[in-house]
């Protein structure tokens, strides 16, 4: 199980690197690299979206997701998190106290969903914990590197902590795979990355300022996407 944790490894180098040569990297090339970002993540969901099987379970999830992530209030609690963590780490001069708000706010949601729940993040500990083969996390950790320390040189080195809880879930999902993968169907698993990818789409809007899409309360439904995508399977004999 080295996978979770390379791909964590990953992010704090690149969050340090990127916060403390934030100085020396020049805005305009920020600004141009997040756009390619973007475009990368924008392609993501399309691919991912691409393989559903049935979009009506897809849907129901996404948006019973939506609305209990509103109703726990995800997002805001995420964010009360990591604006303490940022606190922690202006007294260290490794953020940057005249960041806009807002900006701190969108940046840090479209990072926790490339970090934690992105395609890779999920096939990729599923792949380790029924072949052994890590490959597709240490091919994220690589992005994970480069994406962490431009994330880093616009937001501060904050973002390193998200490498908590990409690691956990990652190791749950490896550690719950072996039991749980061979029971999922392929119609499950297709549905499961159209709901990823329609998160991913809205995390590309939201990189790119176009609209604030609440991906952080969309997560739930992903919780929900599988059931749902089973009930309707024997249901409607798709």
């Amino acid at each position: 199980m080295i996978g979770p944790f390379i791909n964590s490894a990953g992010i704090v180098a690149g969050s340090i690197l990127g916060a403390v040569c934030a100085s020396t990297i020049p805005a305009d090339f920020r600004r141009k690299i997040n756009y390619v970002f973007s475009c990368i993540t924008l392609g993501i969901g399309v691919f991912m979206t691409g393989k559903c099987h049935a979009l009506p379970p897809v849907v129901i999830a996404l948006l019973f997701g939506a609305i209990f992530g509103e109703i726990l209030r995800v997002e805001k609690g995420v964010m009360r998190l990591a604006f303490r963590a940022v606190n922690v780490f202006q007294r260290k001069k490794n953020a940057k106290p005249d960041l806009p708000q807002q900006t701190f706010r969108d940046q840090f949601a479209v990072v926790t969903v490339l970090f934690c729940v992105s395609s890779l993040g999920i096939m990729g500990p599923m792949q380790e914990g029924i072949s052994g083969d890590p490959s597709l996390l240490i091919i994220k950790a690589l992005l994970d590197f480069f994406t962490s320390m431009v994330f880093a040189s616009n937001i501060g080195g904050v973002i390193g902590v998200l490498a908590a809880p990409q690691c956990l879930i990652q190791s749950s999902i490896l550690l719950l795979s072996t039991a749980v993968v061979p029971s999922i169907s392929p119609a499950m698993m297709a549905d499961f990355s159209a709901c990823g990818g329609l998160i991913m789409l809205g995390t590309g809007l939201r990189q790119l300022s176009l609209v604030e899409v609440p991906v952080l309360s969309m997560l739930p439904g992903l919780l929900f996407v599988m059931p749902i995508s089973a009930l309707w399977t024997h249901y409607f004999h798709l």
